[in-house]
This record gives C-alpha cells, structure tokens and sequence, in this order.
C-alpha cells in the first residue's frame, strides 16, 4: 500500500478529496441542520422527511444518466462541473425560503454530493487503478469516514457562531477554494494515464484468452444479468438501513434516555474503526476477489442492529456503531470492485450509476418509511430487529449468488 500511494499519490489524494467534499450532499451532514430548516419553514419531522425522500428520489433517477457520463467526458472536467454544482447547491440551501427551494436546493446537493461526486471517485479508483483496486477504493474512501469524523463538529460550532444560513455559504465558499486548484493540480497529467488506460482495454478486447470476468457487460446486458439482481439487495442493505436510522438518530437517542451529547462523541469510534475496515479490506479485495467478500459485508451491522434493539445503555450504542463500521468501511471498499469484477471496466460508470441510483434510492426510501413507523407507534427496538432481520436474509441471498456465480464461471 505504501508502495501504491508512492507511485499514485496524486490519483488518490484526489479521490480522498472527492469523497471528502461529497459529504454537503450527505445525510449525515445534512440532517444536523434539520431542526433549523424545520423550525423556519415551519415543517414537521415528516414533512422534511418527505421532502428529503422525494428530493432523493429524483436524484436517484437523474444518477442513472448523469453518472454514466464518467464513460464519455474528461475526467478532470466532469470533476470541476460537480464541484461547482454542488457549491451552486450550498448556496441555493443557503437562501431557501419556501419548500420548493428547500426541494430543489436539496436534489442538487444529493445528486452532485452524494451521486455524482462519489462515482467519479470509486469509477477513477478502479478504472485507472486496476490492480490495485481493493487498496485504492480503500484510500479514497477514507475521505468520507474523516469528512464524518471532523465535519459534524466543526458545523455544529459555525452552526452556533454564524447561523444555518450563513454555514451553507461558508461550505460553499471552502468548497470552492479548496477543490478547485487540488483538481487542477492533481489531474494535470492525467490525460497520459486515461491514454495507457484505453490501450490496456484496446489489448484486453482483441486478445485471444478473454475470460467471463474480462467482458465488457454494457449496462442493457447488466439489467439482464439475473446476479445483478442476487447481489443487489445485499449491496442495498447498508445505506437502507443505517441512513434511515441514523436520520432520526435525534428520535432514537430521546427513545432511548441517552444524552446526545455522548451519542455524538461515539461518532468518532465509529470514523476510526470504518477507517481500520477500508486498510484491512482494501488488500484482502486484492487478493480474494471482492465477489467473494460482498455476503460478508452486512453482517456487522445485522449483528449490531440486533444489540441496539435488546440493549438500553450507551455503552452498548457504541457497540452498534462500531458494527455499523466495520459494516460501512467494508462496503465502501468493495462496492466498486465488485462493479468491476463483475462487468468490467468499460462500461463501469454506466454500470455504477444503477447501483447508485438504488443506493440513493434506499437512502430516500428509508427515513419516511421510518419515519411513518415512528408515526404509527412502531419502537426503534422494533424496527431495529426488523432491519436485522432484513440484513441476514439478503446476506443469505448473496452467498448463494457468489455460489452460483462462481460454479458459471469454472464452467466456462
């Protein structure tokens, strides 16, 4: 790895800062200003939650045609147009006065943050980076568990010196200053690297010894593929679940008797041990295949939704969030050489961007659904165990995938 980041630092400093600077299109970030947004615009818990989802919802569509354009435009310029959207979309934030503003300020920051800017990221790792995927994604997606780590303090603090308006035009602002010359630095050469990266696909294509994991799946032979859709639920249980709980995280503390205040500090055990996951995880995908690894990615987190819903001390909250770690950093590392494995590289953004577009999809869907259990009556401890439930049998479901998948591909 360090050999890696030697030879590639520049390649991966800018997926680390790509993942990073996604996090104003994150719910983790986002929903410290909810009460804020919620309290001026008088909207309910449910309200914003709709609002959010339907926002999510729309980006989740709109993914699957921006994300395949990592496929077709240059890297370095696809990179400066989501960096200057999503700081458009800071802005817009900033200055929302009605809910149609919040709707569309939203769609904006959850396309270019959360879809957008993370495709690039993973899709550059992997494409660029082929043998060395499992390590890269690892390093890259490092950016994202820091961004958790650092940035929900630093707003809380810029939250009470200059107001939740004011915090969207500062990010905006850092967003510019900091990425635009890092992306013109960093991607300066990059023309010679994306250059050795179609000769390297112009040999695989015309060599005689193509194997089943080398083709070059289009993303009309991906939806026909019956794996995609084996493995799908299992990719989708991370992001379904821990985004819906952790979006009404406020609910789940007060349900609980925590003080938030010591929830909050166990975010940074969680930052650490997501780290630790992705440099465990990073070699391990190199070495093993990340087909094999993807029916173990849920099961921390189901074994920690279990412990949230029959516990009631904090101490066993950490638990949970040092499961969900584990859990988050071994998906971020695998999620795109999974992509790359299976279908290859050639199509990868196209491919990506349906796999994004279900997790965006999963990310809306979760907190009203939730949030509309939470309104029937429904207790976390219930919908924890529900949730549990719901990880094991799509683990299930992709270690019979990986099975069969793996018996295809020795017949061929």
């Amino acid at each position: 790895m360090l050999r890696l980041i030697r030879s590639e630092w520049q390649l991966l400093l800018f997926g680390f800062l790509m993942t990073f600077w996604s996090s104003p299109g994150q719910t983790f970030l986002i929903s410290l200003f909810s009460g804020e947004i919620r309290a001026e615009l008088r909207l309910s818990d449910g309200e914003f939650a709709g609002i959010y989802s339907l926002a999510t919802l729309a980006s989740a569509v709109v993914v699957i045609w921006s994300g395949a354009l990592v496929d077709r435009i240059d890297l370095k310029k696809l990179s400066l147009f989501a960096v200057f959207g999503l700081a458009l979309g800071c802005a817009m934030m900033s200055i929302s006065n009605s809910v149609l503003m919040l709707l569309i300020s939203l769609f904006v920051l959850r396309q270019l943050g959360q879809g957008l800017m993370f495709i690039i990221s993973s899709t550059a790792m992997v494409r660029y980076l082929e043998e060395h995927k499992g390590k890269a994604s690892a390093l890259a997606s490092i950016g994202y568990a820091v961004a958790e780590a650092i940035m929900p303090g630093l707003l809380v603090a810029l939250l009470l010196w200059v107001g939740w308006r004011q915090s969207w035009q500062v990010a905006a602002v850092l967003l510019l200053i900091f990425m635009v010359p890092a992306i013109l630095y960093l991607l300066r050469d990059h023309k010679h690297r994306h250059a050795n990266y179609l000769a390297r696909l112009d040999d695989t294509d015309q060599g005689s010894t193509r194997t089943y994991r080398r083709r070059q799946w289009t993303r009309q032979e991906v939806l026909r593929n019956r794996y995609f859709y084996l493995f799908a639920p299992g990719l989708m249980s991370q992001p379904l679940m821990f985004t819906g709980f952790i979006f009404h995280q406020v609910h789940l503390v007060e349900s609980k008797g925590w003080p938030l205040i010591g929830w909050a500090a166990l975010f940074s055990l969680y930052a650490l041990v997501s780290v630790a996951t992705k440099l465990i995880c990073g070699p391990l995908i190199d070495r093993f295949g990340a087909i094999r690894m993807i029916p173990l990615v849920a099961l921390p987190m189901g074994l920690g939704l279990v412990i949230l819903a029959v516990s009631e001390s904090l101490a066993w909250g950490g638990v949970f969030l040092v499961l969900t770690g584990i859990t988050v950093g071994f998906q971020s590392t695998a999620v795109a050489p999974f992509w790359s494995e299976m279908y290859g590289n050639q199509h990868l953004g196209a491919i990506k961007s349906l796999g994004a577009a279900a997790m965006v999809f999963c990310t809306a869907l979760s907190p009203i659904v939730i949030g509309w259990q939470i309104d029937l009556g429904a207790s976390m401890e219930t919908l924890a165990m529900a949730a549990a439930g719901y990880v094991f049998l799509t683990s299930a479901l992709a270690w019979y995938a990986c099975r069969s998948h793996a018996r295809s591909v020795n017949r061929i």
